[in-house]
């Protein structure tokens, strides 16, 4: 008989079902080592506990959590890359080189700002106030804005307390100046249950929502669920109707949910954020400050009140009333009064008077200008540089990291060179200095790997073994001597928690009367040999009869104890009857 459980203390929140089987409810998913069932987070912003619940944003996702005593956080994009359109991308800065547009995003957060091509650059309808800085252009009177430059038209100037672009000829029809909206820092969602409608193949998702793997529906890529759970709502950058685009200060521009020219963007890619008008304005976050460029902040609070204002960020630029901005040293061509204006990457370099008498950043003597860098030459394995052009060790480059000369992908430091790991290229086998590695001729070319009586783990080569209970050093060598179920324990093979060793490999531990399809997978603890697969269950070998009381097979001496004993209590039963019937 099979014995079914129909608890689920295990799995908190789980319901137990027809095979006995503990698990989660459709719309939520396992977390904490399969202990407790939470609701799926399938958007940006969701609740969420563990990493892997955020995997429909693709990739280079997060469970972002702000702090070390909660463990609740929300899906994010991890560090480096940003959200757009349903998944996380790498960031690639103003200049930096792309594959795609959705790759470009500078510090101002707008991802229609830029476009990919071959380097990110300024997309059309924006205009390069200084490095990285794009903005929209205000074609004509009524466009939004927030300076005078934005305005690109004749006379145009940009209508403080409407945000609008305006004639100066002209008198304005302006609205109170709205103040800015006041933001709190971001905290952990509740984790609550979402009350989600069920789906499979036969019982479709009405539309727009669609069948998630969870078997609950869920809105398609770009869009979020209302509260209620009742509507999608479209993020910033997809289709939108006025109704769906609900999020702060958010509109529909041209059929697409988007923030105003004059405000900026949100990291949760629903909510549009105020701009300030002034470097002197109070301020929220750094957001609000990108009015004056990419090199702005909002600064630390200030006494007496703790209230905060925008400032320029003094390690990277500094402030220039004239333009309204905070201005980036400038870079190698850039115009510049003093060698203090002048910066190509890390290296302050000269102030230059040109023929004119105007002052021009340049590389000093015995430097290369290259992509506004000055760099040098003949750098070693290990010294620091700006960009790999500098590293001339073979098959080193310049770590963006470290900012050091390293090995490229496939090659580790060797006694002051880069020579191939297992897997790297390779020409002759002197060129494989791992230990017990030689270099062989595959399809992609010749490569560095073990040789035959070795197995590959952690960039070196362990001695293959025979299998279980062979002496080990590392988990891979039983890996490849018992399968994935194979582990290194007390230096000894062995197989995992659950499993057992029957048939020269590992096995899921299946009991008496349990299913099976094969007779390895069957176990009974120090008789394994009694038990058969026969009829799709673990059951006792015709030679070793089951024994219910014991829930065992026993053994053919047992068998014959047990009918003994069996006879002996009917000889007792017998005799006690024989006794009465005399007395009576």
């Amino acid at each position: 008989m099979v014995v079914r459980q129909t608890r689920c203390d295990s799995l908190s929140g789980s319901e137990c079902d027809a095979t006995g089987v503990c698990r989660c409810v459709p719309g939520q998913q396992p977390v904490l080592g399969g202990s407790a069932c939470v609701d799926v987070a399938p958007y940006l912003t969701s609740p969420c506990i563990e990493d892997h619940q955020c995997s429909r944003l693709f990739t280079a996702f997060e469970c972002r959590q702000y702090n070390e005593t909660i463990i609740e956080g929300n899906c994010f994009c991890s560090a480096g890359h940003h959200y757009f359109r349903g998944r996380c991308w790498r960031i690639a800065d103003f200049g930096a080189p792309c594959t795609r547009d959705e790759e470009c995003l500078g510090t101002i957060r707008n991802p229609f700002s830029m476009r990919c091509q071959g380097t990110c650059q300024c997309a059309e309808g924006y205009y390069e106030r200084q490095r990285g800085d794009c903005r929209k252009i205000g074609a004509e009177v009524g466009d939004g804005c927030i300076l005078d430059i934005d305005c690109r038209f004749p006379d145009g100037v940009c209508d403080l307390p409407t945000l609008r672009c305006i004639q100066n000829v002209t008198t304005p029809n302006s609205q109170p100046e709205q103040s800015l909206t006041t933001q709190i820092a971001p905290q952990p969602l509740p984790l609550t249950t979402v009350q989600r409608v069920t789906c499979n193949l036969t019982t479709p998702c009405e539309e727009p929502f669609e069948c998630s793997p969870s078997g609950v529906c869920i809105c398609p890529v770009g869009y979020y669920e209302s509260v209620n759970g009742q509507r999608c709502l479209a993020e910033l950058g997809s289709l939108a109707e006025p109704d769906q685009c609900v999020g702060l200060l958010a509109v529909v521009v041209d059929g697409i949910c988007s923030c105003p020219a004059n405000m900026f963007f949100e990291e949760n890619m629903r909510d549009c954020v105020r701009a300030t008008r002034r470097i002197t304005d109070s301020c929220v976050t750094d957001s609000n400050c990108y009015t004056f460029g990419p090199a702005s902040r909002c600064g630390p609070p200030q006494p007496p009140w703790n209230f905060r204002s925008c400032e320029c960020v003094p390690e990277y630029a500094v402030w220039d009333p004239r333009q309204t901005f905070c201005r980036l040293f400038s870079g190698v061509g850039g115009s510049c009064e003093a060698d203090s204006d002048c910066q190509a990457g890390d290296l302050e370099i000269h102030c230059v008077k040109n023929e004119e008498g105007q002052g021009i950043c340049s590389c000093p003597d015995g430097l290369e200008e290259y992509e506004g860098l000055c760099l040098t030459t003949g750098l070693e394995l290990g010294d620091r540089c700006q960009h790999s052009r500098e590293c001339t060790t073979e098959n080193t480059a310049c770590d963006p990291v470290t900012q050091l000369c390293a090995c490229t992908e496939g090659y580790q430091p060797n006694d002051g060179v880069c020579s191939p790991i297992i897997g790297g290229s390779c020409s002759q086998d002197s060129d494989c200095v791992i230990q017990n590695t030689e270099c062989r001729n595959g399809t992609d070319g010749s490569t560095c790997e073990c040789k035959a009586a070795f197995v590959d783990y952690q960039d070196a080569c362990w001695q293959r073994v025979s299998g279980f209970d062979s002496p080990c050093a590392v988990t891979a060598q039983c890996e490849d001597a018992m399968g994935a179920a194979g582990v290194c324990d007390n230096e000894r093979c062995a197989c995992i928690s659950g499993h057992h060793f029957r048939d020269d490999s590992c096995w899921p531990v299946t009991r008496l009367l349990e299913s099976c399809s094969s007779i390895s997978q069957c176990y009974l603890p120090g008789a394994s040999d009694r038990v058969v697969c026969r009829n799709g269950l673990c059951q006792c070998h015709f030679h070793y009869p089951y024994s219910e009381e014991l829930q065992t097979c026993l053994s053919s001496s047992g068998s014959s104890a047990s009918s003994t004993r069996s006879i002996f209590l009917v000889l007792l039963a017998s005799l006690a009857i024989y006794k009465v019937s005399r007395c009576t």
